[in-house]
């Protein structure tokens, strides 16, 4: 008979588990080892918490803020999956902004984005020049949850920055997360639209679509028809979809079925941005 248990981390003890995540391993296994943790919030597992933090090991400081950020009461009553004493918590997370180490403020910029506090968002601002590229990374996707102008502003700031990254996820936020529409986004956008990032492209053209950009129809003729079309240009049509951009929808179609090479994932998209397209030129006819 074929033996089905549980996986064996879940019977492990939160102190077991806390080595673990401080061992040598995969990203993928701390995860799984800290997305563990998330799910042990009880009185017991904060006094751990704040037994990190006061380390003076700094990996020892960031776990215990990664294990904060989205910290869930235990067990299986009705409070269970809920966030556990979310006050200490998120005080946690703004302490951790001031610490000396990059890697321990990453944590703690991830964790406001994971539970964000509309008071953290001043200490949030003060890295958007900060000399890590982690942090300001950090801070991309994080003030993506920020809908405030002052968090607008900075994702402009960081959509301009040196490193790819962080230029690719700031134009992400900026572009599909947050709404704002004004010329400064728009430029900023426009701007990313001819990076030489091919991620950071992608991203501002459907940014730029979800704004009703008329000038992406000139840049989605060209791209669709591009060896290297993508997602980006195909959500970009369906985003702001156009009878015109119909012919050469078909075209890729056409061509990529002939290529007989094609992912199921962009086939779906670009079947999608026809539909889109068709919807509007048969409401137009």
């Amino acid at each position: 008979m074929k033996r089905i248990g549980r996986p064996r981390i879940r019977r492990w003890s939160t102190d077991r588990l806390i080595r673990l995540a401080l061992s040598h391993g995969t990203a993928q296994r701390l995860r799984d080892i800290v997305g563990h943790l998330h799910r042990r919030g009880s009185h017991a597992t904060m006094a751990r918490i704040a037994r990190l933090l006061r380390s003076p090991n700094a990996h020892r400081r960031a776990l215990g803020l990664d294990i904060a950020a989205q910290l869930r009461a235990g067990g299986d009553g009705v409070e269970a999956g809920r966030p556990f004493d979310e006050a200490t918590t998120q005080a946690m997370l703004v302490a951790g902004l001031a610490d000396p180490n990059a890697g321990v403020v990453q944590s703690a910029v991830f964790g406001l984005g994971h539970s964000p506090q509309a008071t953290a968002l001043p200490a949030l601002l003060s890295h958007a020049r900060h000399p890590a590229a982690l942090v300001r990374f950090a801070l991309a996707f994080t003030l993506a949850k920020y809908p405030a102008v002052e968090a607008t502003a900075a994702l402009v700031e960081l959509a301009a920055d040196l490193d790819d990254d962080v230029r690719d996820w700031a134009t992400f936020s900026l572009g599909t997360l947050h709404d704002a529409d004004d010329e400064h986004v728009r430029a900023r956008l426009w701007a990313n639209a001819h990076d030489p990032n091919r991620d950071v492209r992608g991203e501002a053209v459907v940014g730029l679509a979800r704004r009703g950009d008329v000038r992406v129809i000139d840049l989605l003729k060209a791209r669709l028809l591009d060896e290297d079309c993508r997602v980006y240009e195909l959500e970009a049509a369906e985003e702001m979809p156009r009878g015109e951009l119909l012919d050469t929808l078909q075209q890729v179609r056409a061509d990529a079925e002939r290529r007989r090479d094609i992912g199921s994932f962009w086939y779906s998209h670009l079947l999608d941005a026809i539909d889109a397209c068709e919807l509007v030129a048969d409401t137009a006819g």
